[in-house]
């Protein structure tokens, strides 16, 4: 069980299963929930306009797992829809994004920033959106999938493998989404796709990243405001342990790519105090991918 409160010596406490969570929390999430249809006609335009609003009261109003939080999750969709085809079949792109607080500031950190960029699905305007787990719906499927996507993630960064009951909710829906035929939910590699994104978070081989996320956010971000050394000190070797990852991965690796989109520039900031500058050089033997973020950090002090 998991909760948002910390004491000074849980927080730098290294995560460990035998955390205390001596308190009933429980899960709610705040979504905000943005449509863009410029792209579209204006006949399509009228058919998607309760479709913020659908979509919000769908994510916000359901109660998604067993657990009450004293912090609501906050997550961002933002969705770009591209074309139309006759009235009620749309595909688009979206924008993904969650956050959570950071211990003792009044900072937030990003955990979740997804671009999905195959999704079609199914509207009518005014038909309302039910939750069917046993059902696949190319529409709430979709958002069903991204919220148990973000949940876990989320509980992750507070306790080891936090998140799995989640993660394997979402891998539920990816297979009814494999057997649907829908675009994205097919396990290919190459591009970014849902299958292989939930498929690497449930691996086994690949628990060490989420491992490593819960020692950067609980006993490194959350840790800064009490005891920076010790908190840098558990960043950098929780980016080591990813590091360590990646060389034993596929290039294409999904999980570690997207640690990297949401964390980079927080990871570059952190350390832009840190004495040693030479530890930009081994951010970006790390993370090659946003070297040069990190390369320019490096130079600040220079």
């Amino acid at each position: 069980m998991k909760t948002r409160l910390f004491s000074g010596i849980l927080v730098l406490l290294l995560c460990s299963p035998f955390v205390l969570r001596d308190l009933t929390l429980a899960q709610e999430v705040d979504c905000t929930v943005k449509v863009n249809y410029e792209s579209v006609a204006a006949t399509a335009k009228e058919l998607l306009a309760d479709l913020p609003s659908d979509v919000r009261q769908y994510i916000n109003n359901y109660k998604w797992g067993p657990d009450n939080l004293d912090q609501k999750i906050k997550c961002t969709m933002d969705i770009f829809v591209q074309s139309v085809s006759g009235d009620n079949s749309f595909s688009g792109q979206v924008f993904i994004g969650s956050k959570r607080p950071v211990y003792g500031t009044e900072k937030s950190s990003a955990v979740v920033r997804i671009l999905d960029d195959a999704w079609e699905f199914n509207y009518v305007r005014g038909n309302p959106l039910n939750h069917n787990p046993y059902t696949f719906s190319d529409l709430a499927s979709f958002l069903d999938f991204y919220i148990y996507i973000i949940i876990g993630y989320d509980y992750d960064t507070y306790e080891p493998l936090g998140g799995t009951p989640f993660f394997q909710k979402a891998s539920d829906i990816a297979s009814l989404g494999r057997s649907s035929g829908q675009k994205g939910w097919q396990l290919t590699r190459g591009t970014y796709n849902r299958a292989q994104l939930v498929d690497e978070l449930l691996n086994p081989k690949f628990q060490v990243v989420r491992q490593a996320s819960c020692i950067y956010h609980f006993t490194g971000l959350d840790s800064l405001s009490l005891n920076p050394q010790r908190a840098l000190g558990n960043v950098l070797s929780a980016l080591e342990m990813i590091g360590k990852a990646r060389t034993e991965a596929d290039p294409r690796n999904l999980l570690i790519k997207t640690f990297f989109e949401a964390k980079h520039m927080e990871v570059a900031d952190i350390f832009a105090s840190y004495p040693d500058r030479s530890v930009y050089l081994k951010l970006g033997s790390i993370d090659p991918s946003h070297l040069q973020t990190y390369e320019e950090y490096r130079k600040r002090s220079d």
